[in-house]
This record gives structure tokens, C-alpha cells and sequence, in this order.
């Protein structure tokens, strides 16, 4: 799985933004720190080669909000939406930048929950991450990735001296400390499961701490990002040049399994090279033997095996039955024993005796050959012996029965 780079803005361009590179196959966080304001974004830039860029954006700059329909969600419910809201907004909805999330139930009525925030200063940061080639995969409000919350409680983390509650699904909010009493009068007083030390809060607040799993804040939101779909980038602002984002995400992936690839081809064409070549070889011993025991004949190499078969039929058809038979010994030999070269082969009909000129490359061979034959049943005598070059030559007599 591609690794994450979190990036978790501020509200203006000056403020803290936190950064977090995290490794959702392991599950541990590879890197992280902070920068002092945007114009220090290039830091990031080589640190997002390769990695889905996910931005966080402080939830007190994006407004969720439910929004009950008059039927099920369609496409002319969508482009009247921004009109159905202007009675809930103190601006002009052409100000607004209105994210649409999943269509839920209000009740028995229909809904659709959306996501609304100043467009102007979305555009402004997508500008700045465009100018730092930071090439945004998904955008989403901070507190949005905080586990889920049972009914009666809230999940909350504390951010740069803020405190990020979520109450249910599509409910979040940020409280600096000095609010948080009077927020949380506001809630209902819920009980409060938090993955941070908690020391602010009223002494009436249920505190549910979750020590076993406190964690920086943006390794926290990082585990939650599968189990979240929606994307403030849609629209207008959907990420363009998919394909070049796929291509950074697996280039060196691919370059190694390019390389794998040609490297493979090439060493098949070099193994078929080997056979074509060791195949011709064979081709041209069988030849060469073939014309050793048959003299005078003419051999086609595409017709060698029914030559032998035409020759052998003959030789079973005369008295020269024997020397089938010890051919067919010597044969099982020929491939068992590489390096024994028959030169001349004589038959004596008479004594049933088939006399063997060879080569081999050393005296053992001669004697692996003898072995193998004696195997077989038969009378085998082994004559002289002699050095030629680099190689042994020397005859060996069989003998059938007579």
C-alpha cells in the first residue's frame, strides 16, 4: 500500500501547519514535524514524491451540516441545493464553496449531508499546494478522521492548544481550552473518550480515556482515513491528471518490473540460442553415426529416425538378427554415456560379434561402458587402449549368443 503524507493546515497562511508520513501496510509512522507557516511548503515537496498527499483542514474553517429534502437525492436536488441553503447561511452562497457527502435519512425524511466553507480561502490553499508541487489526493476537516463516537459520548484529541470533538458522523467542532466548559454544557455534558491527556476539562465531565491508543494526532486521524470516503476535492476542485498521480505513485515499481521484464526476455533468447545451438550438434552426431553404420548411404536428417528404422527392418529380416540385438544394447549405452564416441562399428555374423571402435575422453569412460553393457547379459572384452590428443581411443568387443 502507496504511503501517506498528512499535511494539516492552519486557519491563515502564517499559522502552524503539522505534517506526518504515515505507512498504512505497517502501521507506523515513518516521519513527522512541523512547519512554522505555508511558505515553508517546499519542505514537502520531495517528501511527497511517490506518497498520497492527504491535507486536513482546521473543521472550524468547514461547516457540516444535514440537510432534509423533499425526496430521494437526484441530479436536480443538487443543482437547487445552494438555494435550499441560503436561509442557514449569514453570506452569500455564491461565497461558499458546498461539498456534497452521502445521502442519509432526517427522521423519515430524506437527507443529503454536505460540507460548506469560504471559497476563496479553499482556493488559496490549493493554489499553494499547486505552486509547491504538492499534488493533493484527498482533502477532509481534521476532526472528521477522529474514531466514531458511541451514542451519549464524543471523541476528542488535542491540536496545537485546541481540543477536536466529534459527536456523531457528520457532527464536529474545535474549542480553544477556555471554551471548553461552556461547550460542553452546550452538548449535553456527553461523556468524553479522549486519546490525549485530558487535564482542562470540568471536574462534572465524564473523562473515558483511551490511554492504549494516544498517539500524535495526525497518526490518530491517518488509521481513520480508510473508513472515511468523503473528499472535500470534488467538482471543480477534483484532483486533475489522475494518470500522473498513478504514474508517481508506482513509477519505481514499474521501472523494476520493466527491467525484470527485459532482463527475462533476454535470458530466454540466450537459453533457445543454447538449444538451437546444442540441437543442430545433435543433428549432426546423429548424422555422422548413422553414416558410420550404414556406408554409403544418403542420409535426409528430417527423414534420420525412418532411415534407421527402413535399416534396422532389414537387418531383422536376414540372418544379421544378432546384430540388432547388440546394437540395441549398445544404443541404451550411447545414452547413458555422453562422452563415448563410436568411430567404426564390424559385425562378425559368424562368431555374432560386434567389434566397436571409439572415442572417449578418458580411460574411465571405456570402463563405464563395459560396466553397463555387462549389466545387460552380455560378453564384453575390452582391448587396447591409447592416448589420442585429448582424447582415449580403443575398441571393445560384444559377443551374443551364438
Amino acid at each position: 500500500m502507496t504511503e501517506i503524507l498528512l499535511i494539516r493546515t492552519g486557519q491563515t497562511e502564517q499559522e502552524l501547519l503539522n505534517w506526518l508520513i504515515y505507512s498504512p501496510q505497517e502501521q507506523e509512522i515513518i516521519a513527522s514535524g512541523e512547519l512554522s507557516d505555508a511558505s515553508h511548503l517546499s519542505e514537502l515537496t520531495e517528501k511527497a514524491q511517490s506518497r498520497e498527499v492527504v491535507v486536513l483542514l482546521p473543521c472550524d474553517q468547514v461547516q457540516l451540516k444535514t440537510v432534509a429534502l423533499p425526496t430521494k437525492w437526484n441530479r436536480k436536488l443538487e443543482q437547487a441545493l445552494p438555494y435550499m441553503l441560503e436561509e442557514d447561511i449569514a453570506c452569500d452562497v455564491d461565497d461558499l464553496f458546498i461539498a456534497v457527502g452521502e445521502s442519509t435519512m432526517v427522521g423519515e425524511q430524506h437527507g443529503i449531508r454536505v460540507a460548506m466553507m469560504d471559497r476563496e480561502w479553499f482556493e488559496r490553499w490549493l493554489a499553494l499546494f499547486t505552486e509547491y508541487s504538492l499534488s493533493v489526493y484527498k482533502i477532509l476537516p481534521d476532526a472528521l478522521l477522529l474514531p466514531p463516537a458511541d451514542e451519549g459520548t464524543v471523541t476528542a484529541i488535542e491540536l496545537n492548544n485546541q481540543w477536536l470533538f466529534k459527536q456523531d458522523h457528520w457532527r464536529i467542532g474545535a474549542v480553544e481550552r477556555s471554551w471548553l466548559s461552556g461547550y460542553l454544557t452546550a452538548t449535553g455534558n456527553p461523556d468524553i473518550k479522549h486519546f490525549s491527556p485530558a487535564t482542562q476539562f470540568p471536574e462534572s465531565v465524564n473523562l473515558l480515556p483511551q490511554t492504549g491508543d494516544y498517539d500524535l494526532p495526525l497518526a490518530l486521524f491517518a488509521k481513520q482515513l480508510e473508513h472515511v470516503k468523503f473528499n472535500l476535492r470534488q467538482g471543480m476542485y477534483q484532483l486533475k491528471k489522475k494518470s500522473t498521480l498513478w504514474w508517481g505513485y508506482w513509477k519505481s515499481a514499474a521501472i523494476v518490473a520493466g527491467v525484470a521484464l527485459v532482463s527475462t526476455i533476454a535470458i530466454k533468447a540466450i537459453e533457445l540460442n543454447q538449444l538451437n545451438t546444442q540441437l543442430e550438434i545433435a543433428k549432426t552426431q546423429v548424422v555422422e553415426r548413422y553414416q558410420t553404420a550404414f556406408p554409403g548411404t544418403k542420409v535426409r536428417p528430417q527423414l534420420v529416425k525412418s532411415q534407421i528404422m527402413g535399416e534396422l527392418k532389414k537387418i531383422q529380416g536376414s540372418s544379421d538378427a544378432g546384430f540388432l540385438d547388440l546394437t540395441t544394447n549398445l544404443v541404451d549405452v550411447f545414452s547413458q554415456v555422453s562422452e563415448f564416441t563410436p568411430e567404426t562399428l564390424r559385425y562378425d555374423n559368424r562368431r555374432n560379434e560386434l567389434r566397436i571402435r571409439a572415442r572417449a575422453k578418458d580411460f574411465q569412460t571405456f570402463g563405464k561402458v563395459k560396466a553397463l553393457l555387462e549389466k545387460q547379459g552380455l560378453t564384453v572384452d575390452q582391448g587396447s587402449l591409447n592416448n589420442d590428443g585429448d582424447f582415449v581411443v580403443g575398441e571393445i568387443k560384444l559377443r551374443g549368443t551364438v
